[in-house]
């Protein structure tokens, strides 16, 4: 889990919350938000059956399954985005589904460029 400052966790929630309305107005079936208040969660995640496991920010299904993680600024260079991506993206390649990665419009390039620094399939969304 990513440790935020009051601030950006408020930014981080906006962020969710922008992302999930988007996703139901498009009309994503069974949009799911890790926000209080949301009505459905999404599913943990696991990487092993002693791990605690890992919620993602919103998950939907359009043709397929989709898994977004949503990062603030302050967040990319966080030490807990490289476990979490990983086991995002390793469940959705084992599952045929998309994993991506949804940050605020003026951090999309540093996205990108982090996830290819980790060897991962640069799938990110700028909102």
């Amino acid at each position: 889990m990513v440790h935020r400052s009051t601030e950006s966790q408020a930014a981080h929630d906006r962020l969710v919350r922008q992302l999930a309305d988007l996703l139901a107005e498009k009309h994503f079936r069974d949009v799911r938000a890790d926000l209080d208040g949301h009505a459905d969660r999404p599913a943990r995640i696991f990487r092993s059956l002693a791990c605690p496991g890992t919620v993602p920010d919103v998950t939907a299904v359009g043709i397929q399954c989709l898994l977004f993680e949503v990062e603030t600024t302050d967040s990319l260079d966080d030490v807990h985005v490289e476990d979490e991506w990983r086991l995002f993206a390793a469940y959705a390649q084992n599952r045929s589904a998309e994993f991506w990665v949804v940050v605020p419009k003026e951090c999309k390039q540093a996205a990108i460029s982090r996830m290819e620094q980790l060897g991962l399939e640069p799938r990110v969304m700028g909102i």
